[in-house]
Parts: C-alpha cells; sequence; structure tokens
C-alpha cells in the first residue's frame, strides 16, 4: 500500500476542520491583513511587544511554577527554599526565572510606552474610546501581577515591602473601605501564609485569566475598527 505524502494528510486535516468551522478563513483573517504604510513607524510596534513580553511571562510562569511551592509555613519556607532550588538547581532555572523577571519589568515601560504612544496619535478618541478603558484596565492587570508575584520569594525583601503596599492600601478612604482592602489583601491581621496564599492564587489563575481575556477583546477591538491614522 502506497504511503500518502505528508502534504496529502495536510490538506486531509485541514479539509476535515474546514467541514466542521471555517478553519482557513479564520488563519486568513488572522494572519493576512493588509497593514496601513503610516503603521511601519517604530512606535506602532509598542503593542506587539507588549504581546510578546506577556507570552514570555505566560511561558515562564508556567515553567516556575511547576518546581514553586506556595507555602509560607517553617522556617525556612517551602516557598523560600523551591525559588532557591529554582535558583541553583533546576536546569536554566536560573535563565527562566530570570526571563520572567526582566519580562515583567520590561513589560510595565512598553505597557506606558504603547499607551503613551496612543494618546500622542489620538487613538483613544471616538470610535475606539472602549479600546482604550480596557488598554487602562489591561495597565492594572499588570501592575497588580508585579504587586502579587513580588511576594512569592518569600524573602526579607519581599516581606516587607509587600507589607508597606498592603499598609498604603488599607489607607483608602472611606476607613471601612481600607480596612476591607487590607483584611481582603492580607487574610489575616498580619502578612503571612494565607497572604501568600492568596497572592499566588491571583498571580497564577485569576489575573492571568483574566488579562488573556483582555488582551483578546482588545484584538477584537482592532480589528473592528483597524489601525489609526495620525492626527
Amino acid at each position: 500500500m502506497a504511503i500518502p505524502h505528508p502534504r496529502d494528510i495536510q490538506m486531509a486535516v485541514v479539509d476535515w476542520l474546514d467541514e466542521r468551522y471555517p478553519f482557513t478563513k479564520a488563519v486568513d483573517e488572522a494572519l493576512y491583513q493588509r497593514v496601513p504604510n503610516f503603521a511601519n513607524a517604530f512606535y506602532y510596534c509598542f503593542g506587539g511587544m507588549v504581546f510578546i513580553l506577556i507570552a514570555f511571562q505566560l511561558l515562564t510562569g508556567v515553567l516556575l511554577a511547576l518546581y514553586y511551592v506556595p507555602d509560607a509555613t517553617g522556617n525556612p519556607a517551602p516557598a523560600y527554599t523551591s525559588v532557591q532550588f529554582i535558583q541553583s538547581t533546576v536546569y536554566l532555572g536560573w535563565l527562566i526565572r530570570g526571563v520572567h523577571f526582566w519580562s515583567a519589568n520590561l513589560l510595565i515601560i512598553m505597557v506606558l510606552l504603547h499607551m503613551a504612544r496612543v494618546y500622542w496619535t489620538g487613538s483613544y478618541r471616538a470610535p475606539r474610546e472602549l479600546n482604550w478603558i480596557v488598554g487602562v484596565l489591561m495597565l492594572l492587570i499588570v501592575l497588580f501581577l508585579s504587586l502579587t508575584g513580588y511576594l512569592l520569594p518569600w524573602d526579607s525583601k519581599a516581606y516587607f515591602a509587600t507589607e508597606v503596599t498592603i499598609k498604603i492600601a488599607g489607607l483608602t478612604p472611606p476607613p471601612q473601605l481600607g480596612m476591607f482592602v487590607k483584611e481582603l489583601l492580607q487574610g489575616g491581621p498580619v502578612v503571612g501564609p494565607p497572604t501568600l496564599q492568596r497572592f499566588f492564587t491571583l498571580h497564577v489563575f485569576v489575573l492571568p485569566a483574566v488579562i488573556v481575556l483582555l488582551m483578546y477583546v482588545h484584538f477584537r477591538f482592532i480589528r473592528a475598527h483597524g489601525i489609526s491614522e495620525p492626527l
């Protein structure tokens, strides 16, 4: 029996998918859209850089989560020792953690540059106001990701920096709301194991899901309205 050519197998799979969903059409719409000539300027690439950095964060975050232990009980705490294990023992663990750390810092810079470009070129104006709001929400999520991720190494610097941050959040007026926010973040009277567990849950599960959803909405708005022309 003749062995089918790999290209024939590929076409058969694509045809099978197209019969059940417009697979080819969806890929063509996603990959083959004409980009206006004015979008060749380097500052129009800031949004793409944000997307790439978020992808780096998700990928390296998954790899780090394979070894990280979100447990702050004991001395030394498993959270601290697991980070040291990643840094010193896991193959290329130091590199993966370094990429995660530095891309997180660069992500904040690129988001701010992207939003500055959007404001400078007037891309926040009608009919793109909703997309601007989505971008602001993504900025807040990125900042909150940085806040929650800072505590995870569970060293003295992370502990006391997070303690100060939570105290600042507790000053939110009115006082009742401030105390509620503080208790919600802290999970108890002081920064401790419940705090680490809450920050880990937010950093690994809740916030990544929210930012992926917001990115999808952001891209759909861009598809709907196109790339805005400079003023």
